[in-house]
């Protein structure tokens, strides 16, 4: 086989392997249909021993999705939860108000009643609230950036930040969310496999490419040195002549 097509070859294995991964992650991971993310599993998040824990609830799709699931959190736990060990710290009184998102969907705020101001002086409730309101927020919007404010004293009175209110920081919410494992869907594992095992296979085949053009032109370098050497020699014994 010539050089041209070991090269041709070569190139070819690698194009080959990179579109075989896309088409295999392609169908590993379907875009879900309109219908399908309306009828999808939801979950809000409560706690159970001491650890932020994940529940299926049956949540309405639509633009409105977030707002029934927080309605949904502030449901609280229902008996069979209870039984099994699932509590929540939001104050029960609690009402949705309103809920917003920026134009730029960069974060979505969601607005309380006065009850939550109940947890005011309980550092620990207060975290674990907040962390369940914004991490329900998070998996049905997909929006990281989560705001929470409460209902002003008086009609009319601006809403209050509750992360000032309760002496809580965006941060340290997000630290109490970090501590759950994230889902992942059956044959996520695989799929990272299968990209290392491609990943590996490709990163050889372009060694042994760069290997192979480097030989060339070494060789090609050597042919022309003994080009050149035979030329002067020929002329040297012409000279001679």
């Amino acid at each position: 086989m010539g050089k041209r097509s070991v090269l041709a070859a070569i190139l070819a294995a690698i194009v080959a392997m990179t579109f075989s991964y896309v088409a295999y992650a392609q169908e590993e991971q379907p875009i879900p249909t309109e219908e399908e993310e309306a009828s999808a599993p939801s979950y809000v998040f409560l706690y159970k021993d001491g650890e932020l824990a994940q529940v299926e609830r049956d949540i309405t799709g639509g633009n409105q999705m977030v707002e029934f699931a927080v309605l949904e959190l502030l449901k609280g736990p229902s008996e069979d939860e209870v039984a099994a060990g699932y509590v929540t710290h939001i104050p029960e009184s609690v009402k949705l108000q309103y809920t917003t998102v920026k134009q730029d969907r960069s974060e979505f705020s969601v607005n309380l009643s006065r009850e939550f101001m109940e947890l005011s002086g309980d550092r620990d409730s207060s975290l674990k609230a907040m962390a369940q309101i914004v991490k329900t927020v998070q998996e049905i919007s997909g929006i990281a950036s989560v705001g929470v404010t409460v209902a002003g004293e008086a009609m009319g009175d601006p809403p209050i930040d509750a992360y000032e209110a309760l002496g809580v920081t965006a941060e340290e919410v997000n630290a109490e969310i970090s501590g759950i494992e994230p889902q992942t869907e059956e044959g996520s594992n695989t799929g990272m496999v299968l990209g290392i095992v491609f990943g590996a296979l490709g990163a050889i085949l372009l060694a042994i490419l760069i290997f192979y053009l480097l030989k060339r032109r070494k060789n090609s370098g050597g042919s022309a040195e003994a080009k050149q050497t035979s030329g002067k020699k020929t002329d040297s014994k012409k000279a001679k002549k």
